[in-house]
This record gives C-alpha cells, sequence and structure tokens, in this order.
C-alpha cells in the first residue's frame, strides 16, 4: 500500500486494487481535515461529538481525493458484530446525509457503481475486498471479535452468493491498524483466537497474550478461498504511527475515526 498527498490530506491506497480499474477506495489518516481538539483534524466518526459542518467538509475532502460523491456515501452502526448488509441504490446516503437503519452492522456489500461505502476504525482493522470480474466490493471492519468470528470470511460468502464472485479472484486490503507490538490481552482474548484456528498469530509472555490480527485476517481470507498473493497488508500500527493515525489505545477514549471508503466507477 501507498500513501497519497492532496493538499494537507494524506491517505492511503493498494496499489494491488487501485491497478485493476473499476474501483476508488482510500484509507484515511487523522491529517488533512477541519476537525478540532482530540478529534483533529480528520475524523470521520459521526458519533464522535464533532460539530457537524466540520464532519461534513471532512468527507467532502475525503471524497473528492479520490473522485467519489460524499453525498452518496452509506454508512453503518458498527457494534463489533460479523453482521453484513448488501447496500442497494436506496440506501444511498444513509448515515450521514440521511437517517439510517443500517445498524448491528460491520460490513456492507455492494454491485452499485457511484455508491461509496465507509467503515470506521481507529486500531481495529479495515477490509476491503474487490471481485472485478463480477464488479463487487465489500469494506469490513474486524475488531478482535469480529475478526475470531470470522467477518472475513462472511464478506466473501456475501459477495459469492449474491453476485457470484469467485473467491480465487477477490483482491483484499488490510489496512492500518493495531499490530501485534500494542495488541496486548489477557488470556481470555487468546483462547478465543486457539478456538478459531489463529494459534499461530498469538504470542505468549508472562501470563499475557500478543495477537496479530493482520496475520489473522489474511488467514481467514485464505481458509474463505482467496489467493495469498491478492492480499495487500499496509502492516502499520496505529498505536504506533499515533501521530498519523487516530488510535483508541495511543490517544484516548475520545480520538477521532478514520476511514475506509470504497466505491465502484
Amino acid at each position: 500500500m501507498i500513501y497519497k498527498n492532496k493538499g494537507n490530506l494524506k491517505y492511503l491506497i493498494s496499489e494491488k486494487i487501485a491497478n485493476c480499474g473499476g474501483i476508488n477506495h482510500i484509507f484515511t489518516t487523522r491529517h488533512g481535515g477541519v476537525s478540532l481538539g482530540s478529534l483533529s483534524s480528520l475524523n470521520l466518526g459521526t458519533g464522535r461529538q464533532d460539530d457537524r459542518a466540520n464532519l461534513l467538509e471532512n468527507y467532502k475532502r475525503v471524497c473528492l481525493a479520490e473522485n467519489m460523491n460524499y453525498e452518496n456515501t452509506v454508512l453503518s452502526k458498527q457494534t463489533h458484530s460479523v453482521n453484513i448488509r448488501v447496500v442497494t441504490e436506496e440506501d444511498k446516503g444513509k448515515g450521514l446525509i440521511n437517517e439510517s437503519d443500517i445498524r448491528d452492522t460491520d460490513g456492507l456489500v455492494t454491485n452499485v457503481k457511484n455508491l461509496p461505502l465507509v467503515i470506521f476504525y481507529a486500531d481495529c482493522v479495515p477490509v476491503l475486498l474487490y471481485e472485478p470480474h463480477k464488479k463487487v466490493i465489500a469494506v469490513l471492519h474486524a475488531g478482535w471479535r469480529g475478526t475470531v468470528g470470522n467477518i472475513a470470511a462472511n464478506g466473501v460468502s456475501v459477495m459469492k452468493e449474491n453476485f457470484g464472485a469467485k473467491p480465487e479472484n477477490i483482491l483484499a486490503a488490510i489496512g492500518p491498524s493495531i499490530g501485534i507490538c500494542h495488541f496486548e490481552t489477557g488470556l481470555e482474548v487468546a483462547v478465543e483466537f486457539e478456538k478459531a484456528g489463529l494459534g499461530e498469530c498469538i504470542k505468549y509472555n508472562n501470563g499475557k497474550a500478543n495477537i496479530d490480527l493482520w496475520q489473522a485476517n489474511a488467514i481467514l481470507l485464505q481458509n474463505a478461498g482467496v489467493l495469498k498473493g491478492n492480499i495487500d497488508i499496509a502492516a502499520l500500527c496505529t498505536v504506533c504511527g499515533k501521530q498519523d493515525f487516530f488510535s483508541h489505545r495511543g490517544c484516548g477514549a475520545d480520538t477521532g475515526r478514520m476511514g475506509l471508503i470504497a466505491s465502484l466507477i
């Protein structure tokens, strides 16, 4: 994945996905917006008590950078679930411009052009899936609960069952999130990863466990049929890079949220 800069805006894209054409996407950082205080400056989280005018300006800037229409964005109420919603033309603007009924949902899938899908993150793993032959995309929010619940495979399944996507043709990008260097948990969380068959992603140390969420989601995608060579991992820790990223662990609970936004074109 590579950084791009447009004015003060700094963000990432997956070259692997961008080079296929047919899609615009962006993994934001915290730079280039107008929000203030702990939300400075590019907060995209709608539940962060941000000034609405600032929030809308942030979305305008981000979407304009990659030729997407912020008024068409579709947002969900994320709850660390493994629930996924197929988004249609009728959902245009939900969550930012219009009221939304998309609740308890941590994944969005569509084959509709010019309908930007949005998920938020600040330490949790943002995952983008793109099947260029069937022209279908998914954005997934994978915290540790979503990871062990296998939202990655759920996304692949929804793309396959609803749109005929072939897992071997799916390209995946795993964006910035908390790295194994900072994702230290108690043994009760490690047990859940062991049960999910992800023991190789755990490093034990003095009664604690450090877990690699990037590796875990990559393994789950491969188990669902995505080819290893089709998975792009940013390998950027949001806690280590809190000067560039919002991070719950690194900056506190009142910090802002980055966004993964993707749209078919």
